[in-house]
């Protein structure tokens, strides 16, 4: 639905592209093309993250981007600097506010948008806005870093000042977490 209402153009009614036949009977481990099924959006971007927390890609990563230009002048991600963002996104938990208005400490849910980024990423077909993803949840594990205790409101916040992904995510491009990448 976010991405409906992000006005992200569709060419099929349900949110699959007309004439794929993989968007009517699945693609198992690539994102599912129907932005309306959010069952199986829910249980691919699960087993995506499981993918990812199996597989070290740290280094495979760093090495992606060592050309890149980063937001504070300097070129490339370290890999202890991606492997602190990889912890902070798929292993961490964060405090969370529940239903109830109280604080509950899990890991983030698993995101369709985020996994596919993560996906380009160590593949090496990073899109620009991916980038962005890294800054933003950099500066969002810093803030838990250098102020324990902080929510995740806070941290969020915090990260949005330095670089604001959720006003960028990009179009699926409908990854496979299966595919070869090293």
């Amino acid at each position: 639905m976010a991405l409906v209402e992000a006005g992200r153009p569709r060419s099929g009614l349900d949110g699959t592209d007309e004439g794929d036949a993989s968007a009517f009977h699945g693609g198992h481990t690539s994102r599912p093309r129907s932005i309306l099924d959010y069952e199986r959006l829910d249980r691919w971007s699960n087993a995506a993250y499981d993918d990812i927390r199996g597989t070290p890609d740290a280094e495979v990563i760093a090495a992606n981007l060592r050309a890149t230009s980063r937001l504070d002048g300097s070129v490339g991600f370290s890999v202890q600097e991606i492997s602190r963002i990889r912890k902070h996104i798929f292993f961490e938990e964060h405090p969370l506010s529940d239903y109830d208005g109280g604080i509950v400490h899990r890991r983030y849910d698993a995101s369709p948008d985020m996994a596919e980024a993560w996906l380009r990423l160590r593949s090496g077909n990073p899109r620009p806005e991916d980038i962005v993803l890294l800054e933003h949840e950099w500066a969002e594990a810093s803030y838990y870093d250098a102020h324990p205790g902080a929510t995740y409101e806070e941290a969020h916040h915090a990260a949005n000042v330095v670089s604001n992904w959720q006003n960028q995510i990009p179009a699926p491009t409908y990854e496979d977490y299966s595919a070869p990448w090293r």
